[in-house]
């Protein structure tokens, strides 16, 4: 018979720590905690310790995430 509170489990595959978040985004675990509380990834906090979403720190390490102008890109290469 299933765990009728089974849906309530957090599915810990989905999410890693903040260091591990760090390594793939490329910043330190103070900076990935900065991103969570700020809401630019997802993450979710479980006493003291953060916990990010895998796909949401893919997402943001993919994204041209650095601040300031962005570059022109150009459409001719000479």
């Amino acid at each position: 018979m299933d765990d009728p509170g089974a849906s309530a489990h957090l599915d810990l595959g989905e999410w890693i720590t903040t260091r591990e978040a760090a390594e793939l985004i490329g910043v330190t675990p103070n900076q990935v905690r900065h991103l969570a509380r700020t809401d630019t990834i997802k993450a979710r906090k479980f006493g003291h310790v953060w916990m990010i979403n895998r796909d949401s720190a893919k997402a943001y390490a993919a994204s041209d995430h650095r601040p300031g102008p962005k570059p022109e890109k150009s459409s001719s290469l000479n």
